[in-house]
Parts: structure tokens; sequence; C-alpha cells
């Protein structure tokens, strides 16, 4: 029994996808390896987006999981090769998403809990994406500009930002 189940466990592990952990930003943004793409980026160009983020989690206490999208497009693409100097990636976030940008002491006092995610934003800023938050929003829902997490900078709005970047060549990213 004991050789049948450790041939079955051999075959599992051997299918070809692998969850891996993250190259850049270890704990967030899990990826599968699939060998043999059909279709993959060229490592030699510079890719640019901007992610458009305006819906969260409902639960309070949980990371946005579009956050954890941001950091999966950037593990995938230097798992497989493409420089990291080669992503140019930005985020703008606005909606229901405004308050993932808030500092612990905010969230808290909001919420009632810490913000679950404020480590990633720290880990995607360390990564060398650039994070806005939408003006709009963010003084539409009485936020003070003390209540922001350094790493985020305020746009004038968030259609403010998604002109801008796309106008520089960003490619434009909504799975809201």
């Amino acid at each position: 029994m004991k050789s049948v189940m450790f041939l079955l466990l051999i075959m599992v592990c051997g299918v070809g996808f692998a969850q891996q952990q993250g190259l850049i930003i270890e704990e967030y943004g899990k990826v599968y390896k699939v060998d043999n793409a059909d279709l993959e980026f060229d490592n030699d160009k510079v890719y640019k987006v901007i992610f458009d983020i305006y819906t969260d989690s409902p639960d309070l206490d949980k990371t946005n999981p579009l956050l954890k999208t941001v950091a999966r497009y950037l593990q995938i693409h230097t798992q497989y090769g493409v420089p990291r100097e080669n992503l140019k990636i930005a985020v703008i976030m606005h909606g229901v998403a405004t308050k993932n940008v808030l500092t612990n002491t905010a969230y808290k006092k909001e919420f009632k809990t810490k913000n679950p995610n404020a480590e990633l934003i720290k880990a995607l800023k360390a990564a060398n994406v650039e994070l806005f938050v939408c003006g709009q929003s963010y003084a539409g829902k009485g936020y003070e500009k003390d209540q922001k997490l350094p790493e985020v900078k305020m746009a004038l709005s968030a259609m403010t930002a998604l002109v801008w970047f796309q106008t520089g060549g960003y490619q434009f990213i909504n799975f809201n």
C-alpha cells in the first residue's frame, strides 16, 4: 500500500503545474509554472500596464484579491525571464478600494481591524510598482491626507490617472 501511495504522489507532483512562491514578493502572488505555453511575453520588450482597482473583498480583514493580482502579474512574468526593469506597473485605487490605502491606525479606527492590504502595498512599492489613490474618492469618503499610507500617491482623480498613464503607452487592465 505504501508503494502505491508513493507512486501516486510522484504522479501528482509530475503533472507540470506546480504552484510556486513569488520570486519578487514572496508572501503574495503565488503562480503556477506552465511549461511550453503557446503565448508568452518577449523578454526583450518593455511592458507598461495600469491596473484599475475599484472593488474589494467583502471581508474587511482580507487582502484585496485584485492587489494580489498585481503581485501575480509581476511574479508570472519575472518567473519566465522578463527582466524586472522591463515591467512598468502602475495601480489606481478608487471607489470601494479607496480604503485599501489607509494606514493601520485609520483603518482600525473605522473598521475595527488592521488594514489587511498595508503589507502587500509596501511590498508592491518595494518592487517599484507605482501606487495611486483617486483624490476624488479619498476626499469624498472624508479621509484626511495623513491617513494615507506613505507608499501611495494621490491622483487628482482615477480618470486623470487612467488617461495620463494610457497616453504614456500603458495598457489598461481591469479585472473588477
